[in-house]
């Protein structure tokens, strides 16, 4: 299993916004890799996520 952190762009009077997570999907699945889902790790104090891992697992 690989794993990669992913932040979100956090708004603080608003939503967070993914942004990038696409790029990073194309680029391990083209280095052989299967996206297999993702672990929320960081969380703000409203409950809000503010980071990710990615799963990624070998083909």
């Amino acid at each position: 299993m690989k794993y990669v952190r992913f932040e979100y762009d956090n708004k603080r009077a608003t939503n967070s916004e993914l942004n990038g997570h696409r790029e990073i999907i194309d680029e391990y699945t083209s280095k052989g890799y299967k996206y297999v889902g993702f672990v929320p790790v960081k969380f703000g104090p409203s409950g809000k996520t503010l980071a990710i891992d990615l799963i990624f697992e070998e083909k």
